[in-house]
């Protein structure tokens, strides 16, 4: 009797363990950005994983895993969705925790010109919360939506990346380079703000993620062009 009394002491125990094991696990995953909800035309949009397994797609991917072994794993996650030119466009902006930033950032390739990068919005949450960025599609060749999570202190303390965005409407040119390895991954830029704008420069990507402030998550959504809808 003394022995079967300290079996279930023994798995009570156990069971109380596991109980605030998996408790402690379930805050930390709902306290971690979740893949934002897209909307096309008022509808849910279902985004599949962007494949990166070639050879052209090779500097990205070493980005993405470089910086997932270095911070947490899948920091940065890469999805896909197609999208029609006038299509009604929905990005759910929101927060799991207080005290968190939230940044769109849009690379727009145009249909037969070059890309420009812009950042639509960027939201401090003071409390958990959501808002909505809604946009009609433009004509385009190709879009990337980059949204970034950051856990920060105060509405004030913003990165240099979100800072450079705010201080005047920026419509930056920007192109993508590689070395001979396809290893590397460097971005090349001109502002075209204004009159005062100055010439090219150079920046790695990596860099650009090294200036967040404690990111939490980083969503890369490619929207690339559906065919024609049929009347």
């Amino acid at each position: 009797m003394k022995k079967m009394k300290c079996i279930w002491i023994t798995v009570a125990a156990g069971i109380f363990l596991l109980a605030g094991i998996f408790s402690r696990f379930l805050m930390a995953e709902e306290s971690i950005p979740q893949l934002p909800k897209f909307y096309l035309n008022g509808e849910p949009a279902v985004l599949t994983v962007q494949d990166l397994s070639g050879f052209g797609t090779r500097p990205l991917r070493l980005l993405v895993q470089r910086n997932n072994r270095a911070h947490r794993e899948e920091l940065i996650q890469v999805y896909a969705l197609g999208a029609r030119e006038g299509d009604e466009l929905g990005i759910e902006l929101a927060s799991p925790l207080p005290g968190m930033r939230v940044t769109l950032y849009k690379l727009l390739h145009e249909p037969s010109g070059p890309r420009y990068l812009s950042m639509p919005s960027s939201v401090y949450f003071d409390k958990q919360g959501q808002t909505l960025y809604r946009e009609k599609t433009e004509p385009f060749r190709e879009t990337f939506f980059i949204v970034v999570f950051e856990k920060t202190d105060s509405p004030d303390e913003k990165e240099i990346n979100v800072r450079y965005f705010e201080e005047r409407v920026r419509r930056l040119s920007i192109a993508a380079k590689t070395n001979f390895l396809f290893s590397s991954l460097k971005l090349k830029m001109k502002d075209f703000a204004g009159p005062e704008a100055g010439k090219f420069f150079e920046r790695d990507a990596q860099l650009l993620v090294d200036r967040l402030i404690d990111p939490r998550r980083i969503f890369l959504v490619r929207i690339w062009k559906a065919g024609v809808r049929a009347k």
